[in-house]
C-alpha cells in the first residue's frame, strides 16, 4: 500500500501536468492576440475572445504588425473602418485598426497614437473624433486605468512606469489562469461558425454582434432601444453644456495629437465620425447643435488653410447616407445600408468614407473644413436639417418626443433618403 508522500507526489505532478498542459493549450490557441502565434485551420484561425480584450490584443498586435498608417478611434472604428478595404491607397499601407470599444476618450488617441509611432514605421494618422466626447469631462473609468497601464509612454512623452508590471500581469493572466484556458477551449470550439467573432492581425473588428442582433431583431428594434440611451445622453450633456465657458473640453487634447503628429512627421487626418440622423435630431433637441458647430470652428482653428500635414473631415451632416430610412418596427428582414445603431456605422460606408478621403470617384459624402469654409458648412447642414425635419422623420424619434419646435407640418411615416 503506498505511503501519504507518494499520494502527494503523484497529486503534485498530476497537478504540474495539467498545468503545464493548461499553458501550453493557451499558447498554441493565443485566445488574445498576446504572444502572435501562427493561426491554425480548425483551432485558432479566428480569435472570437477578443471582443472583450480589445486593447489588450491590439496594444501587442501593433507592435507585431508595423503600420504605416493608424486608424484611431472607438467602436465605430473597430467595427467599421477595414484596414483591408480596397479604397487605401498603396502608399499608405499596411494599415492598421486600432479603435478600441469600451474605454476610449479622446486623449486615448494620443496614448495610441505615440505607442503606434514606436514601432517606427507610421507615417500617416486617420483620427476619428467623436463630438460627445467633447460634451464634458472625461470619465476615468477602471477599465481605461488599466488600459492606459499597458502604453509604453506617458501623455508627456516619458516612459510608462506601470507598464513592466501590467505586461507581466497580462502574460500570467493569458496563459496561466482558467479565465485564458475556458476562452482558449471556447476558441476552438467557435471555429468554423459563419459570421463570427474575429479580430484581425491588421486589428480590424467583425460586425458579427450586430448581424445576430439584427437577425433576431430587427434593424428598426436596434435603434429604438439606442435611440432612448442617446435621448438620455443628450439631455444630460445638453444641461452639462448649457452654460459652458471657452472652448470645448478635450480640444486640448486634439492640440497635442496634432503638435505630436508635427513633430514625428506624421501626415494627420481628423474625422468627425457620421452618425444617423436619429442621433443628429436628439442632440437638437437637445440644444447641443451650437457645440457641434462649435466644435468644428474650433477644430479648424488648430489647423491653417492650405497645410498639408494635417487635413480634417467633416461627415456629420444631413446626407443620404446619415438619412437612411429605418425599416418599421415588426420587420426583421429590411436590412440597411450604412448604419447598426444611430452611431454605429457599418463597414460599407467606412469603405465610402476611406474613398472619398483618400482615393478617386467616391460619392459626395462629408467635406474638408477648413478656417475659410467651416462656417457655410455649418450654415449648409443647418439648411439640409431644415429640409430633413420639414419632410421626413423616422417614427422611433416621435415616439421618444413628438414636438420638436421646428414650426414643420409632416406626415409621420419612415423618412426617405435625401
Amino acid at each position: 500500500m503506498r505511503g501519504p508522500n507518494a499520494f502527494l507526489r503523484v497529486w503534485a505532478i498530476s497537478l504540474l501536468g495539467l498545468g503545464i498542459l493548461a499553458v501550453t493549450v493557451n499558447l498554441c490557441v493565443d485566445p488574445y492576440e498576446v504572444f502572435g502565434m501562427p493561426r491554425m485551420a480548425g483551432i485558432s484561425r479566428s480569435k472570437p475572445a477578443t471582443r472583450d480584450h480589445t486593447m489588450l490584443a491590439k496594444t501587442n498586435q501593433v507592435a507585431r504588425f508595423r503600420p504605416a498608417t493608424v486608424v484611431i478611434g472607438a467602436a465605430p472604428v473597430h467595427v467599421g473602418i477595414d484596414a483591408a478595404a480596397p479604397g487605401w491607397p498603396a502608399s499608405m499601407g499596411p494599415v492598421f485598426n486600432y479603435g478600441i470599444p469600451g474605454v476610449y476618450e479622446t486623449s486615448t488617441g494620443l496614448r495610441i497614437l505615440q505607442e503606434a509611432v514606436a514601432t517606427g514605421g507610421v507615417k500617416a494618422a486617420v483620427v476619428f473624433l467623436d463630438f460627445q466626447n467633447f460634451f464634458g469631462p472625461e470619465n476615468l473609468d477602471p477599465a481605461r486605468v488599466e488600459a492606459d497601464r499597458r502604453f509604453r509612454f506617458l501623455p508627456a512623452g516619458e516612459p510608462n512606469p506601470d507598464r513592466p508590471a501590467q505586461r507581466a500581469r497580462d502574460i500570467f493572466l493569458s496563459v496561466a489562469t482558467m479565465r485564458s484556458l475556458i476562452d482558449s477551449l471556447t476558441t476552438v470550439a467557435s471555429q468554423g461558425q459563419p459570421n463570427g467573432l474575429d479580430l484581425a492581425p491588421d486589428g480590424s473588428g467583425t460586425e458579427a454582434d450586430f448581424i445576430d442582433a439584427a437577425r433576431m431583431t430587427g434593424m428598426h428594434d436596434l435603434f429604438a432601444r439606442k435611440d432612448a440611451k442617446e435621448a438620455e445622453r443628450a439631455r444630460r450633456l445638453g444641461r452639462i453644456m448649457a452654460n459652458w465657458p471657452g472652448p470645448l473640453p478635450d480640444l486640448d487634447a486634439v492640440a497635442a495629437i496634432i503638435a505630436f503628429a508635427r513633430t514625428h512627421d506624421v501626415k494627420l487626418t481628423l474625422v468627425i465620425a457620421p452618425h444617423h440622423v436619429d442621433a443628429l435630431e436628439l442632440d437638437w433637441r437637445a440644444g447641443l447643435w451650437p457645440r457641434v458647430e462649435q466644435l468644428k470652428t474650433e477644430l479648424t482653428a488648430l489647423t491653417s488653410a492650405g497645410d498639408a500635414a494635417v487635413t480634417v473631415w467633416d461627415f456629420l451632416d444631413y446626407s443620404t447616407f446619415n438619412t437612411e430610412a429605418v425599416p418599421p418596427a415588426g420587420d426583421r428582414r429590411t436590412p440597411m445600408s450604412w448604419f447598426w445603431e444611430p452611431t454605429q456605422f457599418k463597414k460599407q460606408l467606412g469603405d465610402v468614407m476611406i474613398q472619398r478621403m483618400f482615393g478617386s470617384d467616391a460619392p459626395v459624402f462629408g467635406a474638408v473644413l477648413t478656417p475659410d469654409t467651416v462656417a457655410v458648412r455649418n450654415e449648409n447642414i443647418r439648411t439640409q436639417r431644415q429640409t430633413f425635419v420639414c419632410e421626413q422623420l423616422h417614427p422611433v424619434l416621435t415616439a421618444l418626443e413628438n414636438a420638436t419646435g421646428d414650426g414643420c407640418v409632416r406626415t409621420v411615416t419612415p423618412h426617405r433618403p435625401m
